[in-house]
């Protein structure tokens, strides 16, 4: 089996992180008898910069015409807004990919330990599946001042839309304004990639996030989520609000093994699922097209200031690749990447200083390769 990936390394310390990742999937292909080809592109913000130039068209069809996967690493520079790179780079891969499943594992490590008060390895092990194309960031979004009229176009892969806004309040009377779209279709989709992967992993409950109690849209996200939990009878199915999943996070995460939520409450909980099994050095996440070409990054920012100090941990980053792997259908190395990661970690022989030791990042990334070697059969 021929795999080729795109590869975009990303700012600051992504090249760096990025590489340790390709590296354990060279070490795994090599052993499993697969081979895999990396297309960079250097698309980031020096190249931004140099060329005023973003994602164009001709590169997105190049990429879905010779390509399996997108491994991306993280994008940011103080010198250009970080707007201009989500939205000119990341925006138009999860869009004309149609990548409407965002996936951040949420799992403590071996000698990792969580900022959670009492908590181990056995209590923080679920997964947030997070819908990625609609909610608040559909782009329908601006300000008035006085009387004002807008015109909002947004085509996704289920529908076009087409938004007029009539705003007049009284004259110097500045307002910003952001709508949310939810379809029954886009809810539909995600809630049962939520169930399916439930499923495939042998997880017994999914739980979907809402806040129907003040903000109405979400009536149709609770009507699609049952109607869609009634063709899983073998699946616990649980209804919470936003509200209480936060404090719940923070004192029973065990409760949790797979939450379905909207685009903007997904990332909030995303970011503090993150947090509680030990910070975004460590955090993986995948934009999934279960049935076309996805992507895979590691969930912390590019850290400019640590650029080519070779001090940054590249787990998050092997990690995503990791669940390229899985997506790609390796699923014995994708399972054996994450031993290899367990492993090292619980040894503790090698740690970079966000662990508390010394290590480089290369080092990291060889003591990983180094325990795939020993753990293959």
């Amino acid at each position: 089996m021929n795999y080729k990936i795109a590869v975009f390394p990303g700012d600051g310390v992504g090249p760096e992180v990025i590489n340790e990742g390709m590296k354990v999937v060279d070490k795994i292909a090599e052993l499993d008898n697969f081979a895999v080809k990396w297309a960079k592109y250097p698309h980031n913000a020096e190249s931004y910069l140099e060329k005023k130039e973003l994602l164009d068209q001709k590169t997105l069809e190049e990429i879905r015409n010779s390509c399996k996967a997108v491994y991306m690493g993280p994008l940011g520079d103080p010198k250009v807004g970080r707007d201009v790179l989500e939205e000119g780079i990341i925006q138009p891969i999860r869009s004309f990919f149609d990548q409407y499943a965002n996936l951040r594992p949420v799992r403590l490590l071996p000698g990792i330990e969580s900022p959670v008060a009492g908590k181990s390895q056995e209590h923080i092990d679920f997964t947030i599946i997070r819908e990625n194309t609609e909610d608040f960031y559909v782009g329908i979004h601006g300000r008035a001042n006085g009387k004002d009229s807008f015109k909002h176009r947004f085509q996704s892969a289920l529908y076009p839309l087409r938004v007029e806004l009539g705003l007049s309040t009284n004259k110097g009377v500045e307002l910003a304004y952001q709508m949310g779209v939810l379809s029954r279709k886009g809810s539909e989709r995600i809630i049962r990639y939520a169930f399916d992967y439930a499923r495939a992993k042998g997880r017994k409950k999914v739980t979907a996030i809402h806040k129907e109690n003040t903000m109405d849209s979400y009536s149709l996200w609770r009507e699609v989520f049952e109607e869609t939990a009634r063709n899983y009878g073998d699946v616990e199915k649980e209804l919470q609000s936003v509200n209480a999943v936060m404090a719940l996070f923070l004192m029973s995460p065990e409760k949790y093994n797979v939450i379905v939520a909207p685009n903007m409450f997904g990332e909030i909980i995303s970011n503090l699922g993150a947090v509680i099994q030990g910070g975004f050095g460590l955090s993986a996440s995948a934009s999934i097209n279960p049935e076309g070409i996805s992507m895979f990054q590691p969930m912390h920012g590019s850290a400019p200031n640590f650029a080519g100090r070779k001090i940054v941990n590249p787990i998050a980053a092997v990690w995503s690749a990791s669940l390229m792997l899985d997506s790609l259908g390796q699923q014995k190395g994708a399972a054996l990447a994450m031993r290899a990661i367990d492993s090292v970690l619980k040894e503790g022989k090698c740690r970079t200083q966000d662990l508390g030791g010394l290590n480089s990042t290369a080092e990291m990334g060889d003591a990983i390769v180094n325990k795939i070697i020993d753990l293959h059969e």
